[in-house]
């Protein structure tokens, strides 16, 4: 799962969410947005070795699958975890962003930020920057 992730050393946390919109036939929700896939952390260092994955994954020296060399940076259940959410943000017509931090961060926060972009710009236009694309 290639996201095309910018670092900071000083941002070194990243989460991952998936937001989605009530249907029309939610009731009083109808066409609000919501956190539907709780957050995926993980940190600079393990896209460092998801970088050093994919530099493994194309080696035409020491010929590696994908699957081996994600196991061997260890980073089964963080590639696991990405391509589950990349696969039923799909299926459920979510989208997905992408948050750096300088500290670690709780769930309700970003359950915070997507429920205040149902009012206010700012929050709004946080998510569009956020959104990956792909």
């Amino acid at each position: 799962m290639n996201l095309k992730l910018k670092t900071d050393p000083k941002l070194p946390h990243h989460y991952i969410i998936g937001v989605c919109v009530h249907p029309a036939t939610a009731g009083k929700d109808a066409g609000k947005m919501y956190l539907k896939y709780r957050p995926i952390h993980f940190t600079n260092k393990d896209v460092e070795k998801m970088q050093h994955a994919a530099m493994l994954s194309v080696d035409k020296l020491f010929k590696t699958s994908n699957a081996e060399a994600i196991a061997a940076v260890g980073c089964e259940k963080l590639s696991h975890g990405l391509s589950s959410m990349k696969m039923a943000a799909a299926a459920n017509l979510c989208t997905i962003h992408h948050f750096s931090t300088e500290f670690e961060t709780d769930e309700e926060s970003f359950e915070t930020i997507v429920n205040l972009a149902n009012n206010l710009n700012y929050y709004k236009d946080l998510l569009k920057k956020s959104s990956i694309r792909g």
